[in-house]
């Protein structure tokens, strides 16, 4: 089977598109990884302040229902 001159232009300029189409890719893969670690130090930090924020909620929860009041005992109460 012979090959074209027109056969071979058409398979090469299929593997120009090609390659551009996967330096696109890339581009937008290296882009999307970016923003997903952008996102995960987003999340730690937001968990962090909901773990405090939760934390305290559950103090000012025992304070105000009484928990606490054996700390005032030595204080006459």
């Amino acid at each position: 089977m012979k090959i074209t001159d027109e056969e071979i232009k058409v398979l090469t300029n299929q593997l120009k598109e090609w390659s551009v189409q996967i330096a696109v890719l890339a581009a937008k893969q290296d882009a999307a990884a970016a923003t997903a670690a952008q996102f995960a130090q987003e999340l730690d930090a937001l968990r962090t302040k909901h773990l405090a924020a939760t934390k305290q909620l559950h103090e000012l929860e025992l304070h105000k229902s009484g928990m606490y009041m054996w700390e005032n005992i030595g204080d006459g109460g």
